[in-house]
């Protein structure tokens, strides 16, 4: 489904990412399609012990309530959680991209641990923040935090689920709210999982409400308005898309667009369209060039990478590296005296560097690591630029099969293809087997220049300049294309 939330979220979204201003907010949907109960049905069993079906009553927290009077304590209320909510889930696909994506900040009402589990299948490291005193913690370096508003399965004596809990939010967990509220006056945040039925949905809603300031910048949230097949009858279902409409309509009073889809299963599809949009704005310079013997192009290959990674940094990209001999460090050396001579001072955030470990002498490499190195690196990339790609052998100069791999890898990965064949080696290998391919050179799905530009990238006499403005006219127009 397309519409005019979509085109703008997929545009500004990712920019808001890449500069650091992005921030998501998981809600229920997310963890019902992990397979996680809905508020309704966690609370039916609840209903039952004193006379009430859950399905009738739209204040749920009000009936986990009544139902720790009835009782005299919550200890009903947290079984049920602790047997519903702690058995661990597969970990949706919607997650596995969120943690993969540059998102400092992430909020939730979820009890669940689908999060922390996500950032822990990539080795990310994550904060968890439960409770209004784990806030003065100090974080962890380079940690993504996540805020968890009502508390967490794993503190079952912690939660935010009743009548009462709601109403002294701010006596007890009030700590969560100047945060939560700078961040939506001052960074962009996208609401994934928000359902109408959801009761956490007013409550945060009222707080953006407070949070507003007289520009604020602009939210958005994903949403499947009601499907036929979910109602009995014809009227149920065109009251509750009225309902759902009306509601979709009226999140703009609180800075929200509304994205709107046909099932969640279109969600990591739309994720994935933001992490590509990301990585257009990463540039991986592949290659690398033998130290170990004599070569007149050795000090030229040199000059033309740092130039190269001056160019990134000089165009507002953000540098990939896999640190390769002698390439490596000339475009990292390049893209940080960008920085640096810009005012730059987010080098932590624009520089993605993965060294791969190389093996003691008589020891192998580890080709699995390397392998999911790479494909790590072609996954950050929008742009991947071959540059040499040579490698010595028993005294003799062959095409380096690492730099092959890479293009194989950033083939799969959908992305631009900009070898500079000029020095020869695989990016010489490379320019050949694009040269007049099917693989599109113009137009918004363009993945590799057009023949022209490889001929003149390939050019042996080719000056220097030449070269270069050849590759900063291909970034400037991938930029407008973008």
């Amino acid at each position: 489904m397309a519409g005019a939330g979509r085109t703008k979220f997929l545009k500004e979204f990712p920019s808001s990412l890449h500069d650091g201003a992005g921030v998501t907010f998981v809600g229920a949907g997310v963890s019902m399609a992990a397979g996680y109960p809905s508020w309704t049905e966690l609370l039916t069993e609840i209903g039952e012990e004193i006379g009430v079906n859950s399905k009738d009553i739209h204040d749920l927290a009000a009936l986990a309530q009544w139902h720790i009077l009835e009782t005299g304590n919550a200890t009903g209320v947290r079984n049920v959680i602790k047997r519903e909510i702690g058995q661990e889930l597969a970990v949706p696909e919607t997650l596995q991209i969120l943690a993969r994506l540059p998102v400092r900040h992430i909020w939730t009402t979820n009890y669940d641990r689908l999060v922390e589990r996500a950032f822990a299948g990539i080795n990310r490291p994550l904060d968890a923040i439960s409770g209004a005193k784990d806030l003065a913690l100090r974080p962890t370096p380079g940690a993504t935090r996540l805020y968890k508003m009502h508390g967490s399965v794993d503190r079952l004596d912690d939660l935010v689920i009743s009548t009462d809990d709601y109403e002294l939010y701010r006596t007890r967990r009030g700590a969560f709210l100047p945060l939560l509220q700078a961040h939506l006056s001052s960074m962009s945040m996208l609401f994934v999982g928000l359902s109408l039925t959801d009761p956490n949905v007013r409550h945060v809603l009222s707080l953006i409400r407070e949070s507003f300031t007289e520009s604020p910048p602009e939210h958005f949230a994903i949403l499947r308005p009601p499907k036929r097949t979910h109602f009995k009858t014809d009227d149920e279902f065109k009251a509750r898309l009225a309902q759902h409409q009306l509601w979709a309509k009226d999140l703009r009073r609180y800075g929200l667009v509304a994205v709107e889809i046909d099932d969640y299963d279109e969600v990591p599809q739309l994720l994935h369209q933001v992490e590509k949009r990301v990585a257009e704005k990463r540039v991986w310079v592949s290659g690398s060039w033998p130290l170990d013997r004599s070569d007149s192009r050795t000090p030229r290959i040199y000059a033309i990478a740092e130039k190269l990674g001056r160019m990134v940094g000089d165009t507002g990209r953000d540098l990939v590296s896999g640190a390769g001999l002698l390439v490596g460090p000339a475009t990292v050396a390049g893209f940080m005296d960008a920085l640096r001579t810009g005012g730059g001072w987010d080098i932590d955030r624009r520089l993605i560097v993965r060294p791969f470990p190389q093996p003691l002498p008589g020891k192998m490499p580890d080709r699995d690591q390397w392998r999911a190195l790479r494909a790590e690196l072609a996954r950050h990339s929008g742009i991947v630029t071959f540059l040499g790609g040579i490698k010595s052998e028993a005294g003799t100069e062959v095409v380096a099969g690492g730099v092959m791999e890479e293009f194989a890898l950033a083939q799969t990965a959908g992305s631009f293809l900009l070898p500079i064949g000029t020095f020869g080696g695989a990016a010489e290998a490379i320019s050949r087997e694009l040269l007049g391919s099917a693989t599109p050179a113009t137009g918004p799905k363009a993945l590799r220049p057009t023949d022209d530009e490889l001929r003149v990238l390939s050019d042996a006499g080719a000056a220097d300049d030449k070269i270069l403005s050849t590759v900063r006219a291909i970034f400037d127009r991938l930029a407008k294309v973008g």
